[in-house]
C-alpha cells in the first residue's frame, strides 16, 4: 500500500449536490411555525454558542427538525419501515450540548438521538481556519429500532439500528455546507461506526487512520459487524496484547484549505507509514458465533 494507491481507494465524499439544495432551501421553523431563511445577514445571528438557545444548535426547533428530515426523505423511510407518528422532542438545558430526539408516537419510543455542539475554531489538524469558523461536534448518535430483537446487536448498541446512519451523515453534511460551517466531527465509540463514517470523515490526525487502515487489513476476512466485535473482545492484538479502541478525533472537512489537507498526498503518506503495524488476529470461533448472533 502506498500513498498514491490509498488515495485512489478511499476518496473523502462530500455531500450529494442534491442534498446541499435541500438544505439550501429549508429555514428554522420553531414551535409557532414561523420560518427565518436560512442564509445570508441571518447567519451571524445564528454562528453564536449553543449557550441560551431557543433551537437545536441555533438552527432547528422541533417543527423545523422535522420539516428537514422529511425534504431529505428520511420521514419517508421510517414511515415505510412502519413508524407513521415521528416527532421531534429537543432538550437545549445544557449550555454546551443540545439533543434532538425522534420517536414514534411517544418519547419512550425512541428512533434516534444526537446529541452536538456547535464550536467556534481557529485551527484543525494544523491548518489555520479563517477568523469565526465553526464547527459541529457531535458528541453522541443513536439511530434504533424500539422494535427490534436484541440477537443481532453491535457493540454498544441497546437495540438494532435502522440502516439510516448514512442517509443522517448525508443530512447534517449539507446542513452543514449551508450553513457554511468548517466541517463536522465526531468521535465514533466503535469501529464499525468510524468504517461506516469513513467515507466522509478522516482522523484529524493522519496516524489515527493508519492505525484504522491497519485494523481493516486485519479484519479484512470479517465482516463489519463480526470485526467490530473482534476488536471489542480483544481478538486483534499488537506485540502479544489485545488492542483497545481509542476514538479517533474524525473530521468531515467543509472548509477548502482543511479539505485539501486531509486529501493531500502529505496526509496520504503519513498514514500510509502510521499503517505499518503488526496487528494479528486471534481466532475464536465461539466468539465470532456469538457475535454474528
Amino acid at each position: 500500500m502506498n500513498a498514491w494507491w490509498y488515495r485512489a481507494r478511499y476518496p473523502l465524499r462530500g455531500p450529494r449536490d442534491e442534498s446541499v439544495g435541500v438544505a439550501r432551501a429549508l429555514g428554522p421553523l420553531d414551535r409557532s411555525g414561523d420560518e427565518q431563511p436560512i442564509g445570508g445577514d441571518d447567519l451571524l445571528d445564528l454562528s453564536h454558542s449553543s449557550r441560551g438557545a431557543s433551537r437545536f444548535l441555533g438552527v432547528y426547533g422541533p417543527d423545523g427538525a422535522l420539516a428537514a428530515m422529511r425534504a431529505h426523505g428520511l420521514v419517508a423511510r421510517l414511515e415505510a419501515m412502519g413508524f407513521r407518528h415521528v416527532g421531534v422532542e429537543l432538550d437545549l438545558a445544557d449550555p454546551f450540548e443540545h439533543t434532538l430526539r425522534v420517536y414514534d408516537g411517544e418519547p419512550a419510543r425512541r428512533l434516534g438521538e444526537i446529541i452536538a455542539a456547535r464550536r467556534h475554531v481557529e485551527a484543525l489538524g494544523g491548518v489555520g481556519l479563517p477568523p469565526g469558523s465553526e464547527v459541529i461536534e457531535i458528541g453522541w448518535l443513536a439511530i434504533e429500532n424500539p422494535d427490534g430483537h436484541l440477537a443481532a446487536l453491535l457493540p454498544g448498541q441497546e437495540r438494532p439500528g435502522l440502516g439510516l446512519l448514512r442517509a443522517v451523515i448525508e443530512m447534517a453534511l449539507a446542513a452543514a455546507v449551508a450553513l457554511r460551517l468548517a466541517g463536522v466531527i465526531c468521535l465514533p465509540a466503535h469501529y464499525h461506526l468510524a468504517s461506516v463514517y469513513h467515507p466522509w470523515f478522516r482522523p484529524l490526525d493522519p496516524r489515527d487512520e493508519g492505525i484504522f487502515l491497519a485494523l481493516r487489513r486485519t479484519t479484512r476476512s470479517l465482516s463489519r459487524r463480526d470485526a467490530s466485535w473482534a476488536i471489542a473482545r480483544g481478538r486483534v492484538t499488537l506485540d502479544g496484547l489485545p488492542w483497545r479502541w481509542h476514538a479517533p478525533r474524525m473530521c468531515a472537512p467543509i472548509d477548502p484549505a482543511l479539505r485539501a489537507w486531509m486529501t493531500s498526498a502529505a496526509y496520504a503518506t503519513a498514514a500510509v507509514e502510521a499503517a505499518d503495524l503488526g496487528f494479528a488476529l486471534l481466532r475464536d470461533e465461539e466468539g465470532a458465533d456469538e457475535a454474528a448472533g
